[in-house]
């Protein structure tokens, strides 16, 4: 078979400058964990040499490392997520109480509330399993006497654990969690005979948070009738219980004060905590604890109409309950309806005491079995206030540059709501998983970031943002001016394609961002590479590295592109690679997957000029005026701006890049979109060619056969290994092939 041939005519316009600078931009992702490994010579790493070399070889760090000297070396970023807290607390949830406390804002101003009962559809049962939303309290354990630091009974129950074995001694049980609770599930595996219990709170704390005074409960119903049955044990609501420690935060491990094992509260966490005390005589017989649950406030309802399948077509696995309420029958605005209150509220469909039991919740779509997610008041004025002052801290003492968002898309849309019934939520006045709650939302969110910008000035607020084009109506126009640093995670593919849902003639977005002075992390893949599709070899490695890295220059902007090579999934970190990952066992992951070397020729500067005789490539974006659109063209690689109706007053500006069809078929898909192509563009000391298809991941272009092309004058190829070839007068190129050509 013949090679296709492209003779290029036109004369040279780039000459030889002195030395620059590697033009790539290299920056890592959620770098950590790391471990004793090796480099590709084969040479033996420790775990500290592993994070020397990231730090030497890359130039922002979108994650964070352990030790605030190694972030103080290079510009690192943590995480945040402003659009929810937990109810299980942890450090922030934590850091943010204390605000709201020092400067009388209440807490639970910080939530969105259901007004009104609601129904919605879970659809990942394991989310929340081991938190709240599952009836479990954050800590459960015992003591042998009152310096006793605790057994904790993390195991899960059924238990047979002899919870009052030094009854005498002041051993006794414990039971924390983050919100107040007016009742426990009590199961025993051994009944008590004889004796009497008791369950206490925290009713004075000193100046550190730690319990001085503890006071009994008033016992409504003791339905365990003297723990001789499994059952609920309620108590009249106190209104001097306070969120306490029980550790003196030192960090002692014995002596401070009870901790059982968790870090939050021996370092000062403060939790709502009840302590139940049994005493009996000799003759008598101790009860032993089974397992301890939770009000059942999140309860699965059973629907006989509901569909099975949520609108995406996801599984419905069950639906869930989360009660209104009736704010407005909180005569002394104590977040807490007394029975009084409750009977007499105007919502009767508002069924909730407690305020925090009406917290939006989006059940079955958070993370995972830890996740006890609770959607924030992110438009309300003090959260910004406290927020700002919590991560202010944290990112001083870590070292850090700012911090990003990892899940951008989760807010309060039918991608995280499917509602059966109700649904209102009392701070917006809108139903959670419509269109109108979606865009208020998304516009509070971008509100939000910027005006935590606006107060750490010069910190990187960063954002992980979808493929598609910000702009288009797949994209997430919100974010536009949201942040500073954007990572499009699992981007590029060796297999990119022209257009289609994403592609390279739709990546104008991030010269739209790098003209406001944006940053923008490109990350590119395996999946659909020739590793996925012809196997797990070097060679299919390093082609890959190539073609990702030779796309990613064809939008790099100097200064605000930044380009970052992972694997085929979403699981990161600085271990060693494996043979399912990489071709060689026991590298360290970042040391195996960027294409360093590749990244090290010296491209010099973008030269935002094409050879003449040659045509720029169009820039397409998804439309919906006039009617939807795919490939509506609104520039080219040559325009400072583009314009359409659906872009934000008719018109945003761009940066050029000067892509070119150095080769396009006659055959086209869409107009100016061919079948297939060779793009390029110049920089001062080279060109980058990528060869690919108009919608990419297409496993057969792979064999497609060569295109020749004759250069106008000759050029160095770099192979895949980094190394500069002798001067040639014509290159072959396969399928989705990358090339660096230097002059």
């Amino acid at each position: 078979m013949k090679n296709k041939r492209l003779a290029l005519l036109a004369s040279g316009i780039c000459v030889m400058l002195p030395t620059l600078t590697a033009v790539a931009g290299s920056a890592l992702v959620l770098p950590g964990l790391h471990e004793p490994s090796l480099d590709l010579q084969g040479r033996t790493l420790s775990a500290q040499d592993v994070i020397e070399w990231e730090i030497e070889h890359s130039e922002l760090v979108f994650g964070a490392y352990p030790s605030r000297s190694d972030n103080e070396r290079t510009q690192a970023v943590g995480y945040m997520y402003n659009q929810k807290l937990e109810l299980n607390s942890g450090h922030i949830e934590n850091q943010l109480r204390h605000y709201a406390e020092e400067h009388d804002v209440d807490y639970e101003d910080f939530f969105l509330h259901f007004a009104e009962d609601t129904i919605i559809a879970e659809v990942d049962p394991s989310h929340g399993e081991n938190t709240l939303l599952n009836r479990k309290p954050m800590i459960v354990g015992y003591t042998a006497n009152s310096d006793h630091a605790g057994f904790w009974l993390y195991q899960s129950p059924p238990w047979d654990a002899d919870v009052f074995e030094n009854h005498h001694n002041g051993g006794a049980l414990y039971v924390y969690h983050s919100e107040m609770f007016d009742r426990l599930l009590l199961k025993f595996s051994q009944f008590a005979q004889g004796g009497e219990f008791s369950i206490e709170y925290p009713s004075a704390v000193d100046s550190h948070g730690q319990v001085i005074e503890w006071s009994k409960f008033d016992i409504k119903k003791d339905k365990t009738l003297n723990m001789t049955k499994n059952q609920n044990v309620i108590w009249h609501m106190p209104s001097d219980w306070i969120r306490a420690t029980t550790h003196d935060g030192s960090g002692a491990t014995y002596g401070g004060g009870q901790y059982f094992g968790s870090t939050f509260v021996r370092d000062g966490g403060r939790l709502y905590v009840v302590r139940i005390r049994w005493q009996g005589d000799e003759e008598d017989t101790r009860p032993r604890l089974k397992e301890v649950k939770l009000k059942n406030t999140f309860s699965v309802v059973k629907l006989d109409d509901a569909p099975t399948h949520t609108p995406s077509g996801r599984e419905v696995h069950a639906w869930r309950k989360i009660r209104g309420f009736d704010a407005t029958a909180d005569l002394n605005q104590d977040n807490y309806l007394s029975w009084t209150e409750f009977k007499n509220r105007n919502h009767k469909n508002a069924t909730a005491r407690f305020r925090w039991e009406s917290r939006v919740i989006p059940f079955g779509r958070m993370w995972n079995q830890a996740s006890s997610w609770a959607v924030t008041n992110i438009a309300h004025p003090q959260f910004l206030d406290a927020m700002h002052s919590a991560y202010h801290t944290d990112w001083a003492e870590q070292g850090l540059n700012g911090a990003y968002n990892d899940d951008t898309n989760k807010l309060i849309g039918a991608n995280q709501f499917t509602v059966y019934s109700g649904g209102l939520v009392t701070e917006l006045g809108l139903v959670v998983d419509s269109e109108e709650a979606d865009a208020l939302y998304k516009q509070q969110f971008s509100g939000f970031l910027n005006g935590l910008a606006e107060r750490q000035s010069g910190a990187l607020i960063g954002l992980n943002i979808g493929t598609a084009n910000l702009y288009g109506r797949n994209g997430q126009s919100h974010l536009i001016e949201a942040g500073s640093l954007y990572l499009r995670e699992h981007y590029l593919f060796p297999s990119t394609g022209f257009s289609g849902y994403a592609g390279i003639a739709k990546f104008w977005d991030n010269s739209a961002l790098a003209a406001q002075e944006r940053r923008v992390i490109f990350q590119a893949t395996t999946r659909y590479g020739r590793v996925q599709y012809l196997g797990n070899t070097a060679a299919n490695w390093q082609q890959d590295q190539y073609s990702t890295l030779a796309a990613y220059y064809l939008h790099h902007h100097p200064q605000r592109s930044y380009f970052n090579q992972w694997n085929n999934g979403f699981i990161y970190g600085s271990g060693k690679t494996t043979a399912d990952n990489f071709w060689q066992s026991d590298v360290a992951k970042n040391i195996a997957y960027q294409p360093t070397a590749l990244q090290a020729i010296d491209l010099g500067e973008p030269a935002n000029a094409i050879p003449d005789g040659f045509q720029p490539i169009p820039l397409m974006l998804s439309t919906q005026t006039p009617a939807p659109a795919d490939y509506t063209i609104v520039g080219d690689s040559t325009s400072n701006a583009v314009f359409h109706a659906d872009l934000p007053n008719g018109m945003v500006e761009v940066l050029p890049t000067y892509v070119y069809f150095l080769y396009q078929s006659e055959q086209q898909v869409v107009q100016g979109g061919p079948q297939e192509m060779v793009l390029a563009r110049e920089f001062t000391n080279g060109r980058v060619l990528y060869r690919t298809d108009f919608f990419g991941r297409n496993q057969d272009y792979y064999s497609a056969e060569p295109i020749r092309i004759t250069l106008e004058q000759p050029m160095r190829p770099v192979d895949g290994q980094g190394n500069i070839g002798n001067y040639v007068n014509q290159i072959e190129i396969g399928g989705y092939q990358g090339m660096i050509l230097l002059y």
